[in-house]
């Protein structure tokens, strides 16, 4: 058995009136956050603005990490970050029934009950947390801690 695990990551996106943007997976059958694992030689928070483009056509630009979520029994690592909806609308896709921006008291009694934590782990915090990559030796990028929603 490997004790690898793999990475996940996964935006809380808002739109300029302050709402979230959730999606209905197809399988299985409840709405979460857009994200997904992370592809060999990906940055985290790439992963998680090409995600959110892939399920739910929305581009963002990501603002900062919310933390790291742990998920033993299926060995996955997810980083959740925060972002900001810049192009694009809502629309359903191969992964999604449907996708939407949502109130967040919406978003929060219908969100599956893994995802609802994430989202308002983003609302109360006051700043994301500093993240910096680097090969060792150079640092290749940094997200700079900053409030955590426009």
């Amino acid at each position: 058995m490997s004790t690898a695990y793999k990475l996940g990551a996964t935006c809380v996106t808002f739109n300029a009136s302050g709402q979230v943007l959730i999606a209905r997976r197809r399988s299985p059958d409840r709405w979460e956050l857009p994200g997904g694992l992370v592809d060999p030689g990906e940055s985290l928070s790439g992963a998680a603005a090409r995600e959110t483009l892939e399920e739910t056509r929305v581009g963002v630009r990501v603002r900062g990490l919310v933390g790291l979520y742990q998920h033993p029994n299926r060995r996955i690592l997810a980083a959740v970050f925060v972002a900001t909806a810049v192009e694009g609308s809502p629309h359903p896709t191969e992964e999604t029934r449907e996708v939407r921006w949502a109130d967040v008291a919406d978003a929060l009694s219908v969100l599956h009950p893994l995802y609802r934590p994430r989202l308002e782990d983003a609302l109360a915090a006051e700043n994301t947390v500093a993240m910096r990559v680097h090969d060792g030796s150079t640092m290749l990028s940094t997200l700079a801690v900053r409030p955590a929603r426009p």
